[in-house]
């Protein structure tokens, strides 16, 4: 028929099983026309040749700044180590100086001398009690070192292992 349907009974514009239009097989589907040929509907989820070359266009553009972009990212992130490094440092040589001015008054040098060296005026008497909260040997007696590995497998080597001990009989 002319209308694309295969003519069933009473001609309701249904194909034989009675469904739809839309539903019908390609074949049976109405045609749209476009200039002077027929050509079937395309299916909407098909990719189009623009769409198609737009992908390809933005996965090369995605491909091309991925290395760069990664480098700029690894970039930032050791120049913000860096000046956190050069704050740091820049901190020590502040305190550094700091500490040249002190070195640098006779009054505190003599009282580090003192301190540190046990230096003593002349006439006066120098005293130096143990501290024994350092001393990490209780009265005097040296704790036992614990011996490496290697001198713990030499000793059993060098030492004979005791004998089997008798087994009492019944």
């Amino acid at each position: 028929m002319a209308d694309g349907t295969s003519g069933g009974a009473g001609g309701s514009g249904r194909p034989r099983g009675g469904a739809p239009l839309a539903a019908a097989l390609p074949s049976q589907r109405p045609r749209t026309g476009r200039g002077s040929g027929w050509r079937t509907l395309r299916s909407r989820n098909r990719l189009t040749g623009r769409a198609g070359i737009l992908a390809l266009t933005l996965c090369a553009i995605m491909v091309t700044l991925a290395y760069p972009l990664r480098q700029y990212l690894a970039q930032r992130d050791q120049i913000t180590a860096l000046q956190q490094q050069n704050d740091t440092t820049a901190r020590q040589v502040a305190d550094l100086r700091g500490e040249l001015a002190k070195w640098s008054d006779p009054a505190y040098v003599a009282i580090q001398a003192r301190e540190r060296l046990h230096y003593v005026r002349p006439g006066e008497t120098g005293f130096t009690v143990p501290d024994s909260s350092m001393s990490a040997e209780p009265l005097g007696i040296p704790t036992p070192k614990q011996q490496a590995w290697y001198d713990r497998l030499w000793s059993t080597v060098k030492t004979p292992s005791p004998g089997p001990s008798p087994s009492p009989s019944p």
